[in-house]
């Protein structure tokens, strides 16, 4: 049986090069280094990372146009800058705010196939790891490709005997709040239709949502992590953000077991409260 391990999923950094969240403020590069000065700190140490998308924002500070692909290019150099410092490799994600071409210079090191979905997999310990690309440019929900759903029923059925976490920025069940469910994935019912057919996929795990959720449907279960900037609201019926702390999940693997908490900073020096 292969040893034990743990890794962490981190999301909804925000990051922005020249300024600060409009909607706190919040300073979101503050906060990112304080998440990862904690993940660092950790004992025993993460094998991996994950982080979950709306890696960037620029466009929240010019909200009255559509930037163009180079005026994200600050914000992921910063991005990396921070995320260089974690211990552990790392495996990205894009959310709405990301910009594909900027992403694949910055952190892929690509000139070309610059609006190649930001789709993998890998294998560690045992389990099979899946990441999909939800980002429709422009539009806050999200939603899975027909080319990436082939590949994605592909993966799954060549790792059917492995225990599966498949992991994406948007939600893809309502989680009962209409301004959220608005912004979730679009073609949800046809991802999990595809993950249902396969007993091995255990989790999907999801940010965009700047909350803690558990759902349950079947034998799967989706987990959503808080962001390492800000939360928002459960029970506000409008975007209400919440003075909360910054937050992320930590996930232990024993055999085929899989146990999961968040961990939430609560003070300024990082520390998390375990």
């Amino acid at each position: 049986m292969p040893p034990d391990f743990s890794f962490v999923h981190f999301t909804d950094t925000h990051i922005m090069a020249g300024g600060a969240w409009d909607g706190g403020p919040v300073d979101t590069s503050a906060t990112l280094r304080r998440v990862i000065e904690t993940i660092n700190a950790l004992e025993p140490a993460p094998a991996f990372a994950i982080v979950g998308g709306d890696l960037t924002s620029p466009d929240l500070l010019d909200r009255g146009r559509t930037l163009a692909s180079d005026e994200w290019i600050p914000s992921y150099r910063l991005l990396r800058e921070i995320v260089d410092g974690l211990r552990c490799p790392t495996h990205f994600l894009l959310g709405n705010h990301d910009d594909r071409p900027a992403f694949h210079r910055v952190i892929g090191g690509r000139t070309t196939d610059l609006d190649a979905p930001q789709h993998w997999s890998f294998g560690h310990g045992g389990c099979h790891f899946v990441g999909l690309d939800s980002l429709v440019p422009g539009k806050p929900w999200g939603q899975i490709s027909a080319p990436q759903l082939e590949w994605l029923e592909a993966d799954l059925r060549a790792h059917r005997e492995q225990p599966t976490l498949v992991f994406v920025h948007h939600h893809p069940w309502p989680l009962g709040l209409a301004w959220m469910d608005a912004m979730s994935l679009r073609n949800g019912d046809e991802v999990v239709a595809i993950l249902e057919r396969y007993p091995a996929v255990r989790w999907i795990v999801c940010g965009h949502v700047h909350q803690d959720y558990e759902v349950q449907r079947g034998s799967l279960t989706m987990l959503t992590t808080p962001s390492t900037c800000f939360q928002v609201s459960k029970v506000s019926q409008t975007y209400k953000v919440l003075a909360g702390p910054p937050g992320f999940r930590l996930v232990r693997v024993s055999g085929p077991a899989l146990a999961t908490r968040v961990l939430h900073l609560h003070d300024a020096s990082g520390a998390a409260g375990l």
